[in-house]
């Protein structure tokens, strides 16, 4: 920063000029003194500031928001490497093979993706298996950067997951699925590398009830006022909302549809039936925002939750480093045990094994938690029930968490074997 090495020149008219008496000349010449110290002191506490702090980061000062009191506290927005903003996209299908006959059991399948930025190496997918020909599992990715993202129970089974992959080294999308059946393959968001980032910054809230449609009583349709919801109330422009969804399924199976417009619901997360008290099921849902509402349709169950557990900034909200996501390269957890109505503090790793990223940075993360049960009852995550363990029976949900120190609650209502997956960590600033 330059600092100005002239006065301000000051002039009268020549009518108007006096001579000085030797008093005023004196204190005229110790307040130039005095404006000239200053000047020099506050300049080079800017330039000292500038040398010491982080490239690309700007010193924080007494009328800086960052700051706490202390003009010369180093700044807390700081960039992480890997950092990414995510983008929602209009839903796009990438893969129907309804469209082209129902794939074999064991068969490997490539999923061309869109153009997208340069150096996009990870995508948010809908990964559905519908009318499954036996039990199986789905996964995405190749070798050993496969991940499990879907586990059909047997013939006929339909099931849904939001999931977080990383591209092959093409540039395309690794799927397979060992049981058979319809695969159906939906984009609905891109992380695109960025070090600071207006839209695209994730942010995590509690958990807050949006809507619950019972069709019977409501009919299957349901329109969400964004601007009725509490936590949204000052968040400023938003790109989409983050949804946790569940559902008493029912005997006949069914779906929750979504979208920006009642007519036009592009995204969907498919349940099979279910029998006797196990009824419940969820998952994740980023729907892009249009006009300040969502809308929902609800097929075949007989009830239907949707909480708010997060949304993404827009384009004109503040820039920051806060809410910007760093993916994680799939990794094998270590399971835990939870005993019968109780909760265990889970891990998610550490700085090494979290894509360096230091644990005191992670505000929150996107997460896959897995639940073996010894019989059949609620899982919790964060004070919300995301999916119901199966006696058994591995079952998996998404959900996005507030994860201070890399750590999450995880409560059940049985027994059973937990893991915690991540796969993106929400930074703080």
């Amino acid at each position: 920063m330059r600092i100005p090495t002239k006065g301000v020149k000051v002039t009268v008219a020549t009518g108007e000029r006096r001579p000085l008496s030797p008093v005023a000349r004196w204190l005229i010449i110790a307040l130039a003194w005095v404006l000239t110290s200053a000047t020099v002191l506050v300049g080079s506490r800017y330039a000292v500031s500038a040398w010491v702090g982080e490239p690309g980061t700007v010193p924080a000062t007494a009328l800086d928001a960052r700051s706490f009191g202390d003009a010369s506290a180093a700044p807390t927005d700081r960039t992480v490497a890997g950092s990414a903003r995510l983008v929602p996209v209009r839903p796009r299908v990438l893969l129907d093979s309804r469209e082209v006959g129902s794939l074999p059991a064991g068969v490997d399948v490539t999923v061309p993706m869109p153009e997208t930025a340069a150096d996009t190496r990870v995508v948010l997918v809908e990964v559905s298996i519908l009318n499954a020909k036996g039990p199986g599992e789905v996964t995405v990715g190749q070798g050993t950067d496969r991940t499990v993202v879907l586990r059909a129970p047997k013939a006929g089974a339909q099931l849904s997951a939001t999931v977080v992959t990383h591209l092959a080294p093409d540039g395309d999308l690794r799927a397979s699925t060992s049981g058979g059946g319809d695969l159906l393959v939906r984009l609905v968001g891109v992380f695109e590398p960025a070090q600071r980032s207006d839209a695209g910054r994730i942010v995590a809230v509690p958990p807050t009830r949006v809507v619950t449609l019972v069709p019977r009583t409501d009919g299957k349709k349901a329109r969400i006022p964004l601007a009725k919801i509490r936590p949204l109330a000052d968040a400023g422009p938003i790109s989409a909302v983050i949804l946790q969804v569940s559902a008493d399924v029912g005997s006949n199976g069914g779906y929750v549809a979504a979208g920006t417009r009642a007519g036009d619901l592009n995204q969907a997360v498919y349940w099979s039936a279910t029998s006797g008290s196990d009824r419940t099921r969820s998952g994740l849902m980023v729907v892009p925002v249009r006009d300040g509402s969502v809308h929902l349709r609800y097929e075949a169950g007989t009830e239907l939750r949707a909480d708010l557990v997060g949304y993404v900034t827009g384009a004109g909200a503040p820039e920051s480093t806060e809410g910007l996501v760093v993916p994680v390269a799939p990794q094998a957890p270590e399971p835990v045990r939870v005993g019968a109505r109780s909760d265990v503090e889970v891990t998610l790793g550490t700085t090494d094994s979290l894509a360096d990223v230091p644990v005191d940075r992670i505000a929150a993360a996107l997460v896959t938690v897995t639940a073996t049960g010894e019989a059949t009852g609620g899982v919790e995550v964060g004070g919300k029930q995301i999916l119901t363990a199966s006696k058994g029976v591995a079952r998996s949900a998404l959900t996005l968490v507030e994860a201070p120190q890399a750590t999450v609650r995880v409560g059940s209502a049985v027994a059973a074997t937990i893991a915690v997956t991540p796969h993106a960590l929400v930074l703080t600033g």
